[in-house]
């Protein structure tokens, strides 16, 4: 039996947005959000909150009756949206939040499912360390936190890139494998040319010039310049051979 039993009429117009953190999951969701068709939602998953697009529910009687059954958290979470005035709706999964509700979601193949990933993972760590330190993790407007410096060296961005490297390769293999309407995304080809009208093309909806994520980035796109003591995070990943994560990624 499925886990999900939302109404036939709804295949095809239902989408989760996975990744890990600062791979680029919130610039798609703003990025789906300013398009008139499409609703999508923050982490409904995140350990501490049900995060919707303007606000969240952190109440124990939430978080509980959501762990407690994930799968009917998301059926909910979809007949509300379904009953809306968007042609699409999703939500955000970050991978490692539930991996029950991980179970559920690849379950259910009238799901389309866009897996978000950054192959320069000097650029994922370092923009997820300055974030959980400042507790700052998306931003509309330029402001003295975007030119704040990072206080990591080599060893603690290294435990954290092999960590996010690892999940992301493994999740890579079984994204392969799914039958679902889906679509991989690395970070660098949302800010191409022809992107916005690809994602509208897979979405099935109309083509919108005026697409636009309203975020800004939120930290300099020379890496080496978010550090404080950038010349051992040089030498160490030129000896390692990443320099190439040391160039500007966009």
């Amino acid at each position: 039996m499925p886990l999900f039993r939302t109404a036939p009429k709804a295949h095809g117009r239902r989408f989760v947005i996975m990744g890990l953190p600062r791979s680029g999951t919130t610039y798609l969701m703003t990025l789906l959000n300013a398009h008139r068709q499409v609703y999508c939602s923050g982490e409904q998953f995140n350990p501490y909150a049900v995060v919707d697009i303007a606000d969240r529910d952190n109440t124990v009687e939430t978080i509980g009756t959501r762990d407690g059954d994930p799968a009917g958290h998301v059926e909910r979470f979809f007949d509300k949206a379904l009953a809306g005035r968007h042609d699409r709706v999703g939500f955000k999964f970050m991978l490692g939040h539930n991996v029950d509700a991980l179970e559920s979601i690849l379950e259910d193949r009238d799901l389309t499912l866009l897996y978000v990933h950054r192959d320069n993972k000097l650029a994922q760590v370092s923009s997820w360390i300055k974030a959980a330190k400042t507790r700052n993790w998306a931003q509309n407007r330029v402001d003295e936190h975007v030119s704040r410096k990072i206080d990591a060296g080599p060893r603690k961005i290294s435990q954290h890139w092999h960590d996010y490297a690892t999940m992301d390769r493994l999740f890579a293999h079984l994204f392969d494998t799914l039958p679902h309407h889906k679509m991989q995304v690395e970070y660098r080809t949302m800010f191409a040319p022809g992107f916005n009208d690809r994602l509208c093309d897979f979405m099935g909806i109309k083509r919108d010039g005026g697409m636009k994520s309203p975020l800004v980035k939120q930290g300099s796109n020379d890496i080496l310049e978010r550090f404080e003591d950038p010349e051992p995070i040089r030498k160490y990943f030129t000896r390692i051979g990443r320099a190439d994560w040391l160039e500007p990624e966009l």
